[in-house]
């Protein structure tokens, strides 16, 4: 293993070594990283893996076992861009349902430190290519480029899974035994592995993005609907917000974001066009329409009713042609 000491930095030999040790590689140096062939009397295939630079590990193998077994990891915290077969995917923790093909299934997630355990049954080709990055590797990154790498770490967590950028599989096969053995093979792997960090790092924010903007969609439409069901119960932003289980900046954030309007001008344009209809039927006076609409108030009502229309109910009543608001598309300050 002195191999393995002298070429991988301690804290990535957590991704690697056991392997070694279980399948009894005896690795041994090429111009970038290290290589191995499996023992005929466990099977065929090979291992090759490099550090690049200090926090992050590349790896490829590709293994056929003649006999069951049972493999035990224990790497440290870790984010991975990982393309495999459909053997070596199903071995993953937390392997995806969906279906798979039979080879370079792309995925990318993120991982606490801890012991795994996995089975590889005897036939089945385990075959993969993982690019594997500790956090000190974004940390890093952070520090050369504040401004391309804010908050990486929390990114890469919300990793999703099923939605590596499209480029990923055509970097991951950049990377071979072979290329490894060439001249300016190290500066070409580093390159590399910036490039799929940045593109994984692109690639998740945007899905942060779209999962908070679903989020925020579901916080307003829901909202809407008790908005709609129960405005005449003299309802509260504070009310709405606890029924969802959200804070109340929370709730004004989504509907800033999906509607461009705060959740109490959607709750009073919502008042306000019940309140029309109520006054464009003259059969109720201002205190009755009031209290019908959600006001507990007359005089609260009215100041309402004057900073939407600029006038108070009863003269909105006596106009000819009477301004009206539609409850999506309020107007003006909020007032309860």
């Amino acid at each position: 293993m002195s191999a393995l000491r002298a070429a991988i930095p301690q804290h990535l030999r957590t991704f690697v070594e056991p392997q070694i040790e279980q399948l009894s590689l005896r690795m041994e140096s090429v111009r970038c990283g290290l290589y191995a062939t499996l023992p005929e009397s466990l099977g065929e295939g090979f291992l090759w893996t490099a550090a690049l630079g200090e926090e992050c590990l590349v790896s490829m193998h590709s293994i056929r076992l003649k006999k069951p077994l049972i493999l035990e990891e224990r790497p440290t915290d870790f984010f991975c861009v990982f393309s495999g077969s459909s053997a070596t995917l199903r071995s993953l923790p937390n392997a995806p349902a969906q279906a798979v093909a039979e080879r370079e299934n792309v995925v990318s997630f993120s991982q606490a430190g801890g012991t795994t355990r996995c089975l590889m049954q005897a036939g089945a080709l385990y075959e993969s290519t993982s690019l594997t990055y500790t956090p000190g590797y974004f940390e890093g990154l952070k520090k050369r480029f504040p401004d391309d790498f804010g908050n990486t770490e929390d990114t890469m967590r919300a990793l999703d899974p099923a939605g590596p950028p499209a480029e990923m599989l055509s970097i991951l096969r950049s990377f071979t035994p072979e290329r490894a053995s060439r001249p300016g093979a190290a500066p070409y792997f580093h390159a590399k592995a910036l490039e799929t960090a940045t593109a994984l790092l692109a690639r998740s924010r945007t899905w942060v993005e779209d999962e908070a903007g679903r989020t925020d969609r579901a916080i307003v439409e829901r909202a809407e609907e008790i908005i709609s069901a129960r405005f005449s119960e003299g309802l509260t932003v504070k009310a709405i917000a606890d029924e969802l289980f959200v804070s109340r900046s929370r709730l004004y954030d989504a509907f800033r974001n999906v509607r461009g309007m705060g959740v109490a001008e959607r709750l009073r344009a919502e008042r306000m066009g019940a309140a029309c209809s109520l006054l464009g039927s003259g059969e109720a006076d201002v205190a009755r329409i009031a209290r019908a609409v959600g006001y507990a108030r007359t005089s609260a009502f009215d100041e309402a009713f004057r900073r939407t229309f600029g006038c108070s109910p009863t003269q909105w009543r006596r106009r000819p042609e009477r301004p009206r608001i539609e409850p999506s598309r309020p107007t003006g300050r909020a007032a309860f």
